[in-house]
């Protein structure tokens, strides 16, 4: 979708520098709503802003099979149940392991954005106009990655078709331009709004008391079902390293590596590791001449597993085992704890942001130019909410830990889980033609 919040402009922060301060982050309430579904209020006081974000479990690498970003599509379908959607009012966003929904407004029209979500979390109707309209938008976001060799996402939902599913030839377009209107429909009803799995985040200048009432007066009638995520149909490491074709016109390797859940002790190092290697493959010479972008994250999270992924778009006729190597070589420098200084920085500095949402007035004076501050508060919202959906009521717990990781841990961790034996690999081609 245009003109959502960018993820992106927080994880300048949070990879760029490992020194951010904080001075004055929003007031954090978290409360559940009788029909179990979580509220996180980030009250920002003087704000008029007020941006609503909900969080679903619906992502790319959770699709059914042969149904390749059928939740893409849903989310663009979920925002018209209430009419052609407003610009940058309305907007959202689906990610490898969630769907986010999102609206933007103020102090005095905040309530028709929380009944926007109320209305797109109740199952409204898709009808055949939503769907002739959004489809040719959702076909034309990865015209414009592929351009952009950005194709990251849609690799995540390939990647879960061959590894979940067994598939061999890829329909990143094919699989959503053959879905019929009833059938998405039915696989929304059945998976987007689950019991347990869905979260709401409002930050800006309401608070919790005047906030909690009213939306338990627009969201607590809402039915969530106890269904469950399309199951796998194969089994992920009965091949280690797969080869695929697919309908974009852009080669793409990706690494997997099988890691424990958050609630595992290694977690904490394990995602100091993952931002010590996405600054190591951002910053390294020799990759940015092979590749369009490589990036690496803990955020591949199937129903069954969680896995590290670095992912990288490759430029036209480069050599693949290069980029395997440059990889290799960055990984085995995290086995040695002398070369892990870093983490001295990161650890604490990854403990106060999973602590307490980012300061407001921080990020303004950080914040790339273009981008206003009503984004920025947003994308502040977005990453919190983010933390409160992946890691719930863990998260303290998490922002404890990371404060006691040392580059002994991170290089122990890395030592035992990103291993040659453990390496899933998946090279995706264009098709001849398509």
């Amino acid at each position: 979708m245009p003109n959502r919040i960018k993820h992106a402009v927080v994880g300048l922060f949070l990879l760029g520098s490992f020194s951010l301060a904080f001075a004055a982050p929003p007031e954090v309430t978290r409360f559940t709503l009788s029909n179990d579904i979580r509220v996180v209020s980030l009250y920002v006081e003087g704000s008029t802003d007020v941006i609503i974000l909900s969080y679903l479990p619906l992502g790319l690498v959770a699709d059914g099979k042969a149904k390749t970003q059928w939740s893409h599509l849903i989310e663009h379908l979920t925002l018209r149940t209430t009419g052609p959607i407003d610009y940058p009012a309305s907007s959202a966003e689906t990610m490898a392991d969630n769907m986010r929904l999102e609206s933007i407004g103020n102090t005095d029209n905040w309530t028709q954005g929380l009944e926007r979500h109320a209305k797109w979390l109740s199952g409204l109707p898709f009808s055949g106009e939503s769907l002739a309209e959004e489809l040719p938008k959702a076909l034309s976001e990865i015209d414009a990655t592929e351009m952009r060799l950005a194709t990251h996402k849609w690799a995540s939902a390939a990647w879960n078709q061959v590894f979940r599913h067994g598939e061999t030839d890829i329909s990143m377009r094919g699989d959503v331009q053959s879905a019929k209107l009833r059938e998405l429909q039915e696989y929304r009803d059945l998976h987007l709004v689950q019991a347990d799995r869905v979260l709401l985040c409002v930050i800006g200048g309401i608070d919790s008391e005047t906030l909690q009432p009213v939306m338990e007066e627009q969201l607590g009638s809402i039915n969530l079902t106890a269904k469950t995520l399309p199951p796998a149909t194969a089994t992920p490491e009965a091949v280690k390293d797969r080869t695929a074709t697919w309908d974009i016109n852009v080669t793409h390797y990706m690494e997997t590596y099988a890691i424990p859940h958050s609630e595992d002790e290694d977690y904490p190092a394990l995602y100091i590791a993952n931002a010590l290697l996405s600054l190591g493959l951002m910053q390294d010479a020799q990759l940015k001449e092979l590749t369009g972008f490589v990036l690496c994250s803990v955020d591949l999270v199937t129903p069954e597993q969680t896995y590290l992924q670095v992912s990288a778009s490759l430029k036209p006729d480069t050599d693949i085992e290069v980029v395997k190597q440059r990889i290799r070589l960055l990984i085995n420098r995290l086995k040695q704890p002398e070369n892990n200084g870093q983490v001295a920085m990161a650890a604490p500095s990854l403990s106060m942001q999973f602590s307490s949402p980012l300061d407001v007035e921080m990020i303004k004076q950080q914040i790339p130019a273009g981008t206003s501050a009503t984004m920025a508060l947003g994308n502040i919202g977005l990453w919190w909410g983010m933390l409160e959906y992946q890691y719930g009521e863990t998260l303290p717990q998490l922002a404890s830990a990371f404060a006691n990781v040392s580059a002994a841990d991170v290089a122990d961790v890395v030592s035992r889980y990103l291993t040659e034996e453990a390496r899933m690999t998946l090279l995706l081609t264009p098709r001849d033609a398509f």
